[in-house]
């Protein structure tokens, strides 16, 4: 994995966002894998999708 799920889950919601918001700006994904894009996607909906969290 590239992003190790403790260490992204001990961030900030802001530094959470920018990771996310970098990761969706890239043409490829290399070294990103599915696990990495399932995590970001899971907490983007549990915290985004059902309100939890304002940007």
């Amino acid at each position: 994995m590239k992003y190790n799920r403790q260490a992204f889950c001990d961030l900030s919601d802001k530094e959470k966002l920018k990771i996310i918001k970098d990761e969706l700006s890239l043409v490829t994904h290399n070294g990103t894998t599915k696990d990495d894009l399932l995590m970001l996607l899971d907490w983007t909906y549990n915290r985004l999708i059902k309100g939890d969290l304002e940007v």
